[in-house]
């Protein structure tokens, strides 16, 4: 606790050369169900943050990531992320801006030949392209990751059941076995249904979460580990700056490349 009070200075300053202040340690959730709905209540005060998604050296599928969240009826994302786009290319960068459920953009690098003054694609889910397909695969992986709210969190209280609980000064980690074929059963979602379905049909059926929180109850990490044929593949996104000033739009008509 704070001391402003001028008199109580010199017994603060006794006290402290042979006590340390308590540490505040944030009330800990003893469910899956808790903890959700904790998270939820708490992110949605905040509503924008900034996340960063750093693969593992082996096992990983997924590419470095970072960039920017609103949370609203449809989150919005602007993500930057350095990966191959040609078969046997060097990593090129590649820029994400969504603003709704149909649509992304995409910022390509200069190897795709546009215009340099319109490097923006277009990429809407009703076309079936390869390009487009490719290049939502790329956004919805980054997506996925940083926009927990809209995949992690519903399937940990569907499918999860809380193992563990560690403490380290104000922040607390919540180890989570997740089962996916109890979430599947248990979710209404059809879109998560159907994710959770495509892993049931390719043998996986559980995965280990984590969920660490800090001081003020909001997340800082997001991790998943799920054992997929003989690889362990790890999906793990780190968050901050929650409740700063987030403004994302969509690129100027006149940066647009036509597809036609």
């Amino acid at each position: 606790m704070k001391r402003t009070v001028t008199s109580l200075v010199a017994a603060v300053a006794l006290t402290a050369c042979t006590s340390s202040p308590p540490v505040d340690r944030p009330a800990q959730h003893s469910d899956v169900k808790s903890l959700v709905a904790a998270v939820t209540k708490a992110v949605g005060e905040k509503a924008s943050y900034r996340f960063t998604v750093e693969p593992p050296t082996t096992g990983g599928v997924t590419a470095p990531a970072n960039g920017v969240v609103r949370l609203g009826a449809v989150p919005a994302i602007d993500a930057t992320t350095t990966r191959p786009v040609q078969s046997g290319g060097k990593d090129e960068q590649l820029r994400f801006v969504s603003t709704t459920r149909d649509t992304a953009f995409v910022e390509v690098p200069p190897v795709f030949g546009l215009p340099a003054d319109k490097p923006w694609v277009r990429l809407d889910r009703k076309d079936t392209d390869d390009f487009t397909s490719t290049m939502l695969g790329f956004h919805d992986v980054i997506y996925q990751q940083a926009v927990f709210t809209t995949y992690h969190l519903p399937v940990i209280e569907a499918g999860g059941e809380l193992r563990l609980t560690a403490q380290t000064g104000d922040r607390t980690r919540y180890s989570i076995a997740v089962d996916y074929r109890k979430a599947y059963e248990t979710l209404t979602d059809e879109t998560l249904r159907e994710e959770l379905r495509l892993a049931l049909d390719r043998g996986v059926t559980n995965s280990a979460g984590e969920v660490e929180l800090n001081g003020g109850g909001l997340p800082i990490r997001i991790k998943f580990s799920t054992q997929f044929q003989n690889a362990l593949v790890v999906d793990e996104a780190r968050f901050s700056d929650w409740g700063t000033d987030v403004r994302i739009a969509e690129p100027a008509a006149n940066e647009v490349s036509s597809r036609k």
